[in-house]
């Protein structure tokens, strides 16, 4: 059985490494970048089955990146989820009318982390 492929985006390398022990001892292959350029180019090369996106990163958003993932026909319709620490009364609303297929706060919690990317994973399948 193919392992799912998780596209991590985030400018923070401690969230990114503790996100990527957590889901690689679930058994996920990730693929890790910082910043929403790279998960362009990231996506287009190599598309994963679930993409976690930090909002607030130097250079591209992870707004702005959704929207450029959205106009490929080859990353269109890959599910990304935002994960962020900036969380306001009505954020999750309002990214999710913007086109994430998700929400996801940070920090993570390492024991249910990987259940919850998952979910995002099986509603896809």
């Amino acid at each position: 059985m193919k392992k799912p492929h998780i596209l991590i985006v985030d400018d923070n390398l401690l969230n990114l490494e503790l996100a990527c022990d957590v889901l690689e001892l679930e058994d996920f292959h990730v693929t890790l970048v910082d910043s929403g350029e790279k998960s362009i180019a990231s996506a287009q090369d190599n598309p994963p089955d679930l993409i976690l996106m930090d909002l607030r990163m130097p250079g591209m958003s992870g707004l702005d990146a959704l929207h450029e993932l959205r106009k490929s026909d080859r990353t269109r319709d890959i599910p990304i989820v935002v994960l962020t620490a900036s969380v306001m009364a009505g954020d999750d609303e309002r990214l999710l009318a913007e086109g994430f297929d998700g929400f996801m706060q940070k920090p993570i919690t390492p024991s249910s982390f990987a259940d919850e990317v998952r979910a995002y994973l099986k509603q896809e399948i």
